[in-house]
């Protein structure tokens, strides 16, 4: 298939991502409209919205009309009506515009300049001043968010605001008629949106800063809020599904803020800030309007995000200007560009390392639920309206889910935690004292570090990869994440070669160790609920066996599974990887094998279980690790079956999320404590 389309955004390269049990290489991929589509001898015209696909870098420029061959897909987003995978490198049918090439040299030229700017602030700059987040690496985009800096990792309203805000104070000195002033922003905003690209989320930031123009050119709070309602319905009108799009309410409640709230704090803090007011007044007001949303979305709210954003106000607004001017000149000045970074670079290393000491702190963790939106929403109004007594008391009610004894998930005498780390494996093993054996890391560093942060691990002196899958192992640096680690185990089958490698050089200069059946071990625990914790390494054999293969992603990969008998107490756990019928009837055959208290079911519940090994051990509990709506049919109907029908007890991370068990065989899941909230 060919299509011809015009290129509507810059390349994005993205993030090597878990596909069932591979890694995936990070693929370049663009926005695009098509124009004409042809299959076979017939073509025909449509315009229609798709993202085009890349395993290569392609250089093309917003504007250019190219021609493409490759494969159709359907798309998971509603915002395209298609994806469009490349066979052939693309060919170039009409030029970008002038205008279009200006930009695309001024963005290349100023993300150059940047790149000589060491550290994390430096690869915040462009994103700051233009929207380039090319630099940031995930580490450093996941520090903004989780102390709530996250908006200034790319354009946002706020950027829009502060340029404007600059223009109009600083063309007052030239400009004495207001109109012509807010004219003439007007207009230099329009060129800094072909700079930063038209994207829904830079129209969506230039409408809400016009609104509050307008709202300014008329003096008028009164009229602002019409006009922002006005906004809206545009927005809207050209684009629906922005109605479902978070960044469309956060856009909005910034907006709101700043138009709302930006005036009493500018009124509360000008005696003490003078003309940096507005600096602190416009960011710190659009935050505290987003909280609600934020806390809705994610469940999270750290209590250093109005600090952080106060402690970083003052210098967001001479990065962005002086930014700005500096991006302006990377084409021919490169010198007088290099200084201007130079000037800026202290104040966004600043906003680095406020964002990586406040992403170590901890986060007040709300249920995302209907009783957790409803709780913060009521407090935040109660705030807003000025209601003292509804706040307190709410602020109260909060206080006590935190400081009271209650006992919520994973309970005080938890011994063996199954993540809800989504399709892949993650498991804990209470020593007490904050340490804990980790088995698996699941496909997701986010949701591993999350569940360890609850659990309080902050010590692992052992750590077991049970095999090189990535739904197993690519989650290894959540685990890794401000925590210590003793020693780890992994299978002796290095396969499949790039999980393989990915994961050594994430280990490092670890101590790792090839374990193999026969083997015995005893970590001292230091829990009162229970004795010392004894693992008895069941598999693999120190030879590599050749098995027969079942369908699937890799047999060969998950019969080398690390499969262990683990005694915590009077409590026996079973946890074997992926392994499969071939390797499990092997299993069978050791003499040492007994009933267990809990079954850590193999591959994720799939229908490859070799029944007589289930029988052998005769489990009282299965815990199943497995994601939503995976499209493997995880946990199989026959596995299911087979289960229930032997009277064991299920649990399943898809349906449950989290799951403890304590030494008394007590259940606790995270989703029957809708109520929670707590630190983590």
């Amino acid at each position: 298939m060919e299509i011809i389309a015009t290129v509507r955004s810059d390349p994005v390269e993205s993030a090597v991502k878990v596909v069932g049990s591979h890694l995936r290489a990070g693929q370049y991929s663009v926005k695009a409209r098509t124009e004409q589509i042809t299959v076979g001898k017939i073509s025909s015209h449509a315009r229609t919205p798709i993202r085009i696909f890349s395993r290569r870098s392609f250089p093309v420029i917003l504007g250019e009309r190219i021609s493409c061959t490759g494969k159709l897909f359907a798309s998971s987003d509603r915002k395209y009506s298609a994806y469009f995978s490349l066979t052939q490198p693309c060919r170039l049918v009409v030029a970008a515009s002038r205008l279009d090439k200006w930009s695309a040299d001024i963005r290349a030229n100023f993300r150059r300049s940047a790149t000589k700017i060491s550290g994390a602030g430096g690869s915040l700059i462009p994103g700051l001043v233009i929207g380039d987040t090319s630099l940031e690496g995930q580490d450093f985009q996941s520090n903004m968010r989780r102390c709530g800096l996250s908006h200034l990792t790319a354009v946002s309203g706020a950027n829009f605001a502060i340029i404007a805000e600059f223009l109009l104070w600083f063309l007052q000195w030239f400009l004495p008629n207001k109109r012509a002033r807010i004219l003439l922003t007007a207009v230099v905003l329009a060129g800094f949106i072909v700079l930063v690209r038209p994207s829904p989320s830079v129209l969506r930031a230039c409408i809400m800063t016009a609104t509050i123009l307008f709202s300014k050119a008329h003096g008028q709070r009164a009229s602002s809020i019409p006009s922002l309602g006005l906004a809206i319905s545009v927005l809207l009108l050209m684009d629906p599904l922005q109605a479902t799009d978070p960044g469309f309410a956060l856009s909005v409640a910034a907006t709101s803020g700043i138009i709302l709230m930006s005036p009493r704090i500018n009124e509360k803090l000008r005696p003490y800030l003078g003309f940096a007011t507005e600096m602190v007044a416009i960011p710190l007001s659009a935050t505290l309007f987003c909280m609600p949303i934020i806390i809705g979305i994610s469940g999270q709210f750290s209590l250093v995000t109005l600090p952080a954003n106060i402690a970083v106000g003052l210098v967001v607004a001479p990065i962005t200007v002086v930014g700005l001017a500096a991006a302006l000149l990377a084409g021919f000045l490169p010198s007088i560009t290099h200084l201007c970074l130079i000037l800026i670079s202290p104040g966004s290393a600043w906003i680095a390392w406020v964002a990586k000491f406040g992403a170590q702190l901890p986060l007040l963790l709300f249920p995302k639920n209907i009783f957790g939106i409803v709780l913060v929403i009521i407090f935040f109004l109660s705030i807003v309206r000025r209601r003292k007594i509804i706040s307190f008391g709410l602020g109260l009610v909060i206080i006590g889910f935190v400081v009271l004894p209650f006992t919520p998930w994973p309970g005080p005498d938890w011994i063996f935690v199954s993540c809800d780390v989504g399709q892949g494996d993650g498991s804990v093993i209470n020593l007490g004292n904050h340490q804990a054996i980790v088995i698996d890391t699941g496909p997701d560093p986010a949701k591993i570090n999350v569940c360890l942060n609850r659990l309080g691990i902050m010590d692992i002196p052992l750590l077991v990869l049970t095999h090189f899958h990535a739904d197993h192992v690519f989650g290894l640096t959540g685990v890794l994440h401000n925590r210590h680690v003793q020693r780890v185990w992994i299978s002796n089958l290095p396969e499949p070669a790039t999980d393989y490698s990915v994961t050594m050089a994430t280990l490092k200069s670890l101590p790792v160790s090839v374990v193999h059946s026969g083997q015995t071990f005893t970590f001292n625990n230091s829990n009162a609920t229970s004795t010392d914790v004894r693992i008895h390494v069941l598999w693999p054999s120190v030879t590599t066996r050749k098995m027969a293969t079942v369908p699937g992603d890799g047999s060969a990969v998950n019969n080398a599974s690390v499969a262990l008998l683990i005694q915590v107490g009077e409590v026996t756990v079973f946890a074997a990887g992926d392994i499969e019928p071939p390797a499990q009837e092997v299993i069978s055959q050791d003499l040492g094998l007994h009933p267990v208290d809990i079954l850590k079911v193999a591959h994720h519940g799939s229908t490859y279980q070799y029944l007589p090994l289930l029988d052998l051990l005769a489990p009282k509990i299965a815990l199943i690790s497995v994601g939503t709506g995976n499209p493997y049919g995880h946990p199989a109907l026959n596995t299911l079956a087979a289960l229930t029908v032997r009277g064991v007890a299920i649990y399943r991370t898809d349906r449950d999320g989290s799951i403890a068990v304590t030494s008394s065989h007590k259940i606790r899941t995270i989703k029957k404590d809708w109520w929670r909230i707590s630190w983590g």
